[in-house]
């Protein structure tokens, strides 16, 4: 079940197999979590493997609970300043992005920046949507 109700599978590519995966606007981020290592490595350590990360019963607590987001604005706030001119959708769907990054890939460091897949990306927008249907997408990190 896909969780994007403007979802257009790109399994014809044969890139998606989790089936739950989004055409996005550039070809890099068109990424499959069964083609990311970290989050491959982090979806085996269930007994019983997902067959998609979206299905991961750590995603919710870790990337979409508010109460979590709400602490990581705290400490965003603490470490960079208050995230600006953002509504509430488009804070928690930035902090979610980062939440799995770090749950996924541990710290990164200053201008390193990964791909999220498609199907996770789609899960956040669908939990915190921005009304306008506006995306910024992945940007590579500034020199």
């Amino acid at each position: 079940m896909c969780y994007c109700t403007f979802h257009t599978q790109y399994c014809i590519s044969g890139r998606c197999t989790c089936g739950n995966c989004m055409k996005m606007p550039t070809e890099g981020e068109n990424v499959c979590c069964k083609e990311t290592l970290k989050v491959i490595r982090r979806m085996n350590e269930l007994p019983d493997t997902p067959t998609c990360m979206t299905y991961h019963p750590g995603l919710e607590p870790n990337c979409l609970n508010p109460y979590t987001l709400q602490n990581m604005n705290n400490i965003y706030r603490a470490d960079y300043g208050p995230l600006r001119g953002r509504t509430i959708h488009d804070r928690y769907r930035h902090l979610a992005y980062r939440s799995f990054v770090s749950w996924c890939w541990g710290y990164l460091g200053r201008r390193v920046r990964v791909v999220i897949p498609s199907c996770v990306v789609c899960r956040i927008r669908q939990e915190f949507p921005d009304l306008a249907g506006q995306y910024v997408g992945f940007r590579p990190p500034l020199d």
